[in-house]
């Protein structure tokens, strides 16, 4: 519908509200003749009367009357349109495709969808739970809009940007006679019995816990590989082995296991924010800027709830 339609249906309707020419025209702040016009051209076009100007006051005609409803919920339906998309420019509406891997999911992602909320709670925000690869691959291929993932990223179609430190932990269970250490050398774990989350599950895990053994010159002794890191988790807490996990996984709150800071040279691949370049979206830097904004609030509640933790 063009804006000269619209204009029409605005003065239909505030003639039909006022049953008089001059008050409608004081209503629209225009001068009656004009407005008479308008509204004789609004009934050639439809071929019918909409008024009935021999009654005063002035009266709707049967045609009149079916077109005033319908005219009203246009102008309803019109505004709503105009501020959606004045919302939607300003980043306060529209939909967030988000990518996020199990350590944004354990960690800092639910920090950053509460922050985001305060300011845009009528944003819809879609999470898919993907591995690093799979988000860069969907990112490119616009089935994503934004991905937390671990760098670095090589693609020049997307911006990526550092968000957070996520260095490996040891993952001791609680009567470990190590446990009790404030911070641990790798090397002082060099023959433990190890358990691993398998490379299929978690590739960049996998080899930073590789490239740690390197560093430290460790021989580990795999015990066992698990796909789901919660299956670590428990097997450590069991006492079957020892583990090296990133941080954000101090979240999950596992019973029975601590999380210890390793000390010296430790790879640290850091969680990043990745999203095409050429996407212009309000609604998108809008919650960048909320990821953005959440990461103190986020470190300082990790470090309040698990202490040991230093990032």
């Amino acid at each position: 519908m063009s804006g000269s339609e619209l204009r029409l249906l605005r003065y239909f309707v505030a003639v039909a509200e006022e049953r008089h020419f001059g008050r409608a025209a004081e209503r629209l702040r225009m001068a009656q003749p004009p407005l008479s016009q308008q509204i004789r051209k609004l009934e050639q076009g439809l071929g019918t009367e909409l008024v009935d100007r021999s009654c005063r006051p002035i009266a709707l005609t049967e045609a009149g009357q079916a077109f005033l409803a319908e005219a009203r919920l246009c102008l309803v339906h019109a505004e709503r349109a105009f501020a959606a998309a004045r919302l939607a420019a300003a980043g306060q509406l529209g939909q967030v495709r988000i990518g996020a891997m199990q350590a944004a999911v354990s960690g800092v992602l639910s920090h950053v969808i509460r922050e985001h909320r305060r300011s845009h709670p009528d944003v819809a925000l879609e999470v898919v739970d993907l591995g690093t690869f799979e988000q860069a691959h969907q990112l490119v291929e616009h089935r994503l809009d934004i991905g937390f993932l671990r760098g670095p990223i090589d693609d020049a179609s997307l911006t990526v940007e550092p968000l957070l430190d996520d260095p490996l932990m040891a993952v001791l269970w609680d009567d470990h006679p190590l446990a009790g250490e404030e911070r641990l050398s790798p090397s002082a774990l060099s023959g433990q019995p190890t358990l691993l989350w398998t490379r299929a599950a978690a590739p960049t895990v996998y080899a930073d816990v590789v490239e740690l053994f390197r560093r430290h010159q460790i021989d580990p002794r795999i015990v066992d590989e698990s796909p789901r890191v919660e299956s670590v988790l428990a097997l450590v807490a069991a006492g079957l082995g020892i583990a090296f996990l990133p941080t954000s996984f101090v979240n999950l709150g596992r019973r029975g296991v601590r999380f210890v800071p390793l000390t010296g040279s430790v790879p640290d691949r850091p969680l990043v924010l990745a999203w095409r370049t050429d996407n212009a979206s309000a609604t998108l830097s809008a919650f960048v800027d909320a990821a953005r904004r959440s990461v103190p609030c986020y470190l300082a509640d990790l470090t309040a709830r698990h202490p040991s933790v230093r990032l």
